[in-house]
């Protein structure tokens, strides 16, 4: 319902009211985290073909979160992966503007010594890399494009044993996690003191019902302005936000959001600064234009 056609302000009272209506659907009436994410002063901002970037500062889970988002309609947007492992790799907001997109987010787990992709991914039928023994607790999920156009992406559940077959069915598809929600249903998390239940920076990847691909990164590191959130909160604000299907990607010093249209949006950590500046090269990124 939101088009480039209309002002910025009715942009983001259109999507505010969207936001709403997810929010009471989910109990919200009950749950004073979701109206305060609905109600914060997101800043909502125009990126173009319908789609938009915003960021707010939330009282949420009795913590001080920051929180960014982009929404987009699929039908409007090209999305992909970008691979650009070792040498090629860069910070997100370098990687997607160097190949031309109008937006990206940081992707799945690496090796930050090799700058190689450490989960399964697969593109144009061909396997990139595969997934260790130690990284199956938490990546349990795929992201997953039938076409090049990237217009019908899948959160799954990964089967180990079916790499050949996920190889052979999408265009595109990475390994990460854990899932946060499937089909509407918050997923299962593996007990783990450090990653799971620890408050850290978070990237969210997933769709809601009505067509629109969401990404979203909470920061954290940074007590008392943004302290980040555990597996269940950020299953949580998915879940607010409307998505119907959402998994969780690297998180921590990588967790970066960006738009043409405003830069980076988020408070990357990795220079233990509060600022848009301390980005962390990485070897893939979703990416849209």
């Amino acid at each position: 319902f939101i088009g480039v056609f209309l002002p910025d302000t009715m942009i983001s009272a259109a999507l505010l009211w969207c936001l709403s209506a997810a929010a009471y659907a989910g109990n919200a009436v009950e749950n004073p985290d979701s109206l305060a994410l609905v109600n914060a002063e997101w800043n909502w901002k125009s990126i173009g073909k319908g789609g938009e970037a915003g960021s707010a500062k939330v009282k949420m889970f009795g913590s001080d979160q920051t929180i960014s988002a982009v929404k987009y309609p699929a039908a409007r947007f090209k999305t992909k992966i970008l691979h650009c492992p070792g040498d090629e790799s860069s910070t997100t907001d370098m990687l997607a503007s160097r190949h031309g997109y109008t937006v990206g987010v940081n992707g799945s787990y690496f090796n930050m010594r090799t700058l190689e992709p450490c989960t399964f991914f697969a593109m144009n039928r061909s396997v990139i890399s595969l997934t260790p023994k130690s990284e199956g607790f938490r990546t349990n999920g795929l992201l997953a494009f039938k076409k090049k156009n990237g217009r019908e992406m899948e959160v799954l559940y990964c089967d180990s044993t079916k790499f050949d077959q996920y190889r052979k069915n999408y265009n595109m598809v990475i390994a990460s996690g854990p899932v946060l929600i499937k089909d509407g249903d918050t997923g299962t998390f593996a007990q783990d003191k450090y990653f799971t239940e620890k408050r850290h920076p978070r990237t969210v990847v997933g769709q809601d019902a009505k067509g629109n691909y969401w990404f979203i990164v909470i920061d954290g590191r940074f007590p008392g302005v943004a302290d980040g959130a555990t597996i269940p909160e950020t299953a949580a604000i998915a879940r607010y936000f409307g998505l119907k299907d959402a998994i969780n990607f690297d998180g921590g010093g990588s967790s970066t959001l960006w738009t043409e249209a405003t830069g980076v949006i988020n408070y990357p950590c990795d220079n233990k600064n509060f600022d848009h500046v301390g980005c962390r090269r990485v070897p893939n990124v979703i990416v849209a234009k």
